[in-house]
């Protein structure tokens, strides 16, 4: 598993606990019609049989690294760091891709002279699939940028960027923030002249049942620090009209999503809270949400967890 020579496209895939689907993933991307590629699996700690999966493989594409459990920021980042292609992409271990996948993002991109190709994906519920088709509608990056926070899939995996623009303008992954961690990213990355184009064509699978332990399974159990961390660094990038209305709605979901949180981050959720006040109430977000951000800002969680137990 020691990779292979200058690669055209290094495909990363960050794994936690993902022994139920790791194989899934990993056999999609070793059958491409594109064959000049490294696959990069970093293990962040699993604790079931994910490492005995991966060490099944003997295909030479493959660069396995293992370390201690810390979270899927520094795991993408450290991806991104090894990572020896032109081009680089991310793969989540509990989804897959069409076998054509890197082969037709890889024209586009020589087609258009693009730094960063946006594929549709599919989202798989079981026996359901949704399209969610990806057009940003331009090609301006500053006008992608917000889009990214509200309309279109801001996750890194249907994505294929040219891996220079990292070390060319200094973005990388914010450690500390494991949800949200990619869009904060494209965020940063998009608000250099970078050129984007876009394939008409659904090539990743969005596992939506995803195993429980995955790495990106964690979404309203974030500690609010982390939202907190999140806005803050987002914020500024948001500069247009349109770009701070778009920001409002993200901000108040993000604060609702905190209400989940446990009772001992009350004080957290209050400096939250206050932060992104004038926020919640400009937003778009349903009023029953908003009511329960109050509630929550008011002490009263345990009275949000038992209507939520009632309803559930």
């Amino acid at each position: 598993m020691a990779g292979i020579a200058s690669p055209e496209i290094s495909v990363i895939v960050t794994a936690y606990n993902a022994a139920g689907s790791i194989a899934r993933c990993i056999d999609s991307i070793l059958a491409q019609t594109f064959r000049v590629f490294e696959l990069l699996v970093l293990n962040d700690g699993s604790t079931d049989a994910t490492e005995e999966i991966i060490g099944r493989y003997n295909d030479p594409r493959i660069r396995y690294f293992r370390h201690e459990n810390h979270g899927v920021a520094f795991t993408r980042q450290r991806g991104l760091e090894l990572a020896a292609g032109r081009f680089s992409i991310f793969v989540d271990s509990d989804d897959w891709i069409e076998a054509d996948m890197l082969e037709g993002m890889l024209r586009t991109r020589e087609e258009s002279d693009a730094d960063m190709v946006i594929c549709d994906i599919v989202e798989e519920f079981g026996e359901r699939r949704v399209l969610k088709r990806q057009d940003p509608g331009t090609s301006d990056p500053s006008v992608i940028q917000w889009k990214m926070l509200n309309e279109l899939h801001a996750g890194m995996v249907n994505k294929l960027i040219r891996h220079s623009l990292y070390k060319q303008y200094e973005v990388s992954f914010l450690g500390g923030v494991n949800c949200c961690e990619d869009q904060l990213l494209l965020i940063r990355l998009l608000s250099r002249p970078i050129k984007v184009a876009y394939v008409e064509k659904a090539y990743y699978h969005y596992d939506k049942s995803i195993n429980e332990g995955s790495i990106t399974n964690r979404w309203h159990d974030r500690p609010v620090k982390e939202w907190l961390m999140l806005l803050e660094a987002i914020e500024p990038y948001m500069k247009s009209d349109k770009a701070r209305e778009a920001f409002d709605n993200y901000a108040a979901r993000r604060l609702y999503d905190a209400t989940y949180a446990g009772p001992g981050e009350q004080a957290d959720y209050r400096l939250l809270y206050t932060r992104c006040r004038s926020r919640l109430r400009r937003s778009s977000l349903p009023r029953k949400h908003k009511i329960i951000s109050h509630l929550r800002y008011a002490g009263l969680g345990w009275l949000i967890r038992l209507l939520r137990q009632i309803h559930a």
